[in-house]
């Protein structure tokens, strides 16, 4: 596993992080329209999810949260569910579109976790993920997921060409989204629990 420096972050701004959740909205938006349906609920993967689906809640106008939270250990590589799939205690629209919010997707893992527990509880639930940013060469199709909604593509795993990088207009370095540290960012990525 590489070990990452200061050096190899990229500190998001709040005005850079308040453009791309607008154009997510947008995307969300263009793409239930189209279908004629809506997000019946946020579920943020917390704790980042938090934020992102707090405010995707706000501008979508979406009341109802399904908060799921996990822990990624690495030596070993373990998800931890840290807390149970709470009851939805409303009435939801049918389908029930679920809406998993996160702040940056890597491989996926954690979301397709979530999408199944989801699912096991809410076995009618469409899941859908929005996610500020992705990281490139992440799949755009994750098990147990209908759609993966992205504002833009980040270049943590350094596998990109330089030609890539600028066709995709990928955000260099480790992502540190404004709340959040670089010191403790570098932590979690370098795998020191």
């Amino acid at each position: 596993m590489p070990n990452f420096k200061i050096e190899n972050t990229n500190l998001m701004s709040w005005e850079e992080m308040s453009g791309l959740m607008d154009d997510l909205n947008v995307k969300i938006d263009l793409y239930f329209n189209k279908k004629g349906e809506k997000v019946s609920i946020i579920s943020p993967i917390l704790r980042t999810g938090g934020i992102v689906g707090g405010i995707l809640a706000i501008k979508m106008k979406v009341v109802k949260m399904l908060p799921v939270q996990f822990k990624y250990y690495y030596n070993p590589v373990e998800i931890k569910q840290l807390m149970e799939i709470p009851e939805i205690l409303v009435d939801i629209d049918n389908p029930i579109n679920v809406l998993l919010c996160d702040g940056n997707t890597g491989t996926g893992a954690t979301a397709i976790k979530a999408a199944k527990i989801i699912k096991e509880k809410y076995p009618t639930a469409k899941i859908y993920l929005a996610t500020i940013t992705k990281v490139f060469n992440c799949s755009e199709k994750l098990e147990g997921i209908e759609e993966i909604f992205y504002s833009r593509m980040s270049e943590e795993t350094h596998k990109a060409s330089e030609q890539e990088k600028k066709n995709y207009n990928l955000r260099s370095g480790i992502t540190v989204f404004p709340w959040e540290t670089a010191e403790d960012e570098l932590k979690d990525v370098n795998g020191v629990n």
